[in-house]
């Protein structure tokens, strides 16, 4: 049985989540603060491209659970023969909703036999890897993208996906699930990309966003804007951001950045921080930063000069 558990913003270390979880547990894109991890005498697995990473040289997370997959790991997630997995999330985002697909229907992912789920892995892979820099003309497929993780999306860019509890989380990741479905054996249906965004503030080689649609990166890489924080949530007067850049070739020491704003922060604790990669990270997931936008500016102008 494959089975789903959610848990909103919640963060744990690898060894809390052995202890804590059931045997055939599986951790998916950040509920483990660390990289991928495999345990087969557990067995339990976590898989990342979150932390301690390079983010450009690092599968995405979907694309490690199709790989997996293919590389016999339900061999090993077995119980009295039957296939079995305890998938634990903190967040509805689309590599998190593609990695739990994979898993749920991983009978259908050896022998890479569906050339519909080997091109939507690869190419979200590569929008995932490098946080939708990599650049992907407007296409058919994007369109198709942009289709699937319409719910993700909706709530993402309406500012309630950090309000959502359990059951909301939930309900996006098997929408979006249902959409992957259909896509694969029916061909699915497309949007228009959306990449609308506004500056709010920032600096001279960074700008501090709102995104307003799926494409919004692609937009602000296109006009020239390779360093971001963006605003994406407000909760109880807490917010959270995005921060990210094009490359490891864009002058925007992020790592720099979580460590001087978790010094400065309220709230900060060893599962509740700045952090992410190299090139993408954020606010703290479960309570967001006590740091308005002006202070996010002011905070990140002071460190960069």
């Amino acid at each position: 049985m494959i089975s789903l558990f959610v848990e909103p913003g919640k963060v744990y270390s690898w060894e809390d989540f052995k202890r804590e979880k059931p045997r055939f547990s599986i951790a998916l894109d950040g509920i483990v603060d660390d990289s991928t991890q495999r345990d087969p005498y557990g067995p339990y697995a976590n898989f990342d491209h979150h932390v301690r990473v390079d983010r450009a040289s690092t599968l995405s997370t979907s694309l490690q659970v199709y790989e997996e997959i293919n590389m016999d790991l339900f061999d090993t997630f077995r119980l009295s023969g039957i296939p079995e997995a305890n998938i634990f999330v903190n967040d509805p985002d689309e590599d998190t909703c593609l990695a739990y697909w994979l898993l749920k229907n991983h009978e259908r992912i050896p022998n890479h036999a569906f050339p519909a789920i080997n091109r939507l892995v690869t190419i979200e892979d590569k929008l995932d890897r490098h946080a939708g820099a990599y650049p992907l003309p407007e296409s058919r497929i994007r369109r198709q993208l942009a289709w699937i993780f319409e719910p993700y999306n909706n709530a993402r860019f309406k500012g309630t996906l950090h309000n959502l509890d359990s059951d909301g989380v939930r309900n996006i990741i098997e929408t979006v699930s249902g959409r992957i479905t259909e896509h694969v054996f029916n061909g699915g249906q497309e949007l228009a990309l959306e990449g609308h965004y506004e500056v709010i503030g920032g600096g001279d080689t960074w700008k501090l966003t709102k995104e307003t649609g799926p494409a919004s990166r692609m937009a602000m890489y296109n006009d020239k804007i390779k360093a971001f924080i963006s605003l994406v949530g407000e909760k109880d007067g807490r917010f959270f951001y995005v921060m990210g850049r094009k490359s490891v070739w864009v002058p925007f020491d992020i790592p720099a950045l979580y460590k001087y704003l978790n010094g400065i922060d309220t709230g900060i604790t060893d599962n509740n921080k700045w952090g992410g990669s190299n090139t993408i990270g954020g606010s703290p997931r479960l309570t967001g930063s006590s740091l308005d936008p002006n202070s996010i500016e002011i905070a990140v102008k002071k460190k960069l000069s």
